[in-house]
């Protein structure tokens, strides 16, 4: 039997949209900025437009909204990583008041500012907030965690990823713990991601953790990293600090 194509009926373009109302729908009730700027629409490209349209707001007042028309692709026409993303949206909104005089929306009454030469300046290297860090191996691990089957026992059926992301927790500015179950075996474990590189700039490396961390266990490498430290919350904690 042949599974049917997801992607089936949608263009390249719809592909993109869906994949950037994914990294962006978060900020619908939770600010993007430090500020209190969260996402009050996502406008996808009419055939007039030049990129997509991010509409931000206050949270209370609609008077406060505008749109920051952005790139879909980077310069070379490749997908852009997300911590990428969002760090470089995050730059056009403290710069937004530089990015030319507004022009009104089609369809809606917001102004809209063409962020797109910002965007694709600021995205080869974003200034990036230690809270993308601790949100990147969430992300990363968290693919793995698709919604749970469970059996009439309350046991997850067979069939299931190879870990399950349980929490998480930022220790200090260096360093995070991510909590994982090894569905094989069942065991919880601890595992240490760095947040800064050695100069202390803040580290995306950490978008990494879903390959490092699954091809040390099928290698048996992990115990080698094994930290001699008690956490009431897992098995056994490993510094995987020097591969990210």
């Amino acid at each position: 039997m042949v599974e049917d194509d997801p992607t089936a009926g949608r263009t390249p373009r719809d592909v993109l949209l869906e994949s950037l109302l994914g990294r962006l729908r978060e900020f619908v009730a939770s600010p993007l900025t430090p500020g209190s700027q969260v996402l009050r629409g996502l406008l996808p490209p009419t055939e007039i437009d030049r990129g997509a349209r991010a509409v931000l707001w206050d949270g209370q007042d609609l008077g406060t909204s505008y749109a920051l028309e952005i790139p879909l692709l980077d310069d070379d026409g490749e997908e852009i990583p997300h911590d990428y993303f969002i760090a470089a949206l995050r730059a056009c909104v403290a710069r937004r008041e530089s990015l030319g005089p507004p022009f009104p929306d089609e369809g809606f009454a917001v102004p809209v500012r063409d962020a797109r030469r910002h965007f694709l300046r600021t995205v080869d290297d974003p200034p990036l907030a230690l809270a993308d860090a601790v949100y990147l191996p969430l992300l990363s691990l968290g693919s793995a965690n698709d919604p749970v089957h469970l059996s009439e026992d309350g046991e997850e059926e067979a069939g299931e990823g190879e870990w399950r992301l349980l929490g998480f927790m930022l220790v200090d500015e260096r360093y995070a713990r991510y909590y994982v179950r090894w569905t094989e075996t069942g065991a919880v474990w601890g595992l240490d991601f760095c947040m800064r590189d050695e100069a202390g700039k803040v580290d995306s490396r950490g978008g990494t953790v879903n390959m490092i961390f699954p091809a040390l266990v099928s290698s048996h490498d992990l115990e080698r990293f094994r930290r001699p430290v008690s956490d009431i919350r897992c098995q056994a904690v490993y510094d995987l600090t020097a591969w990210c």
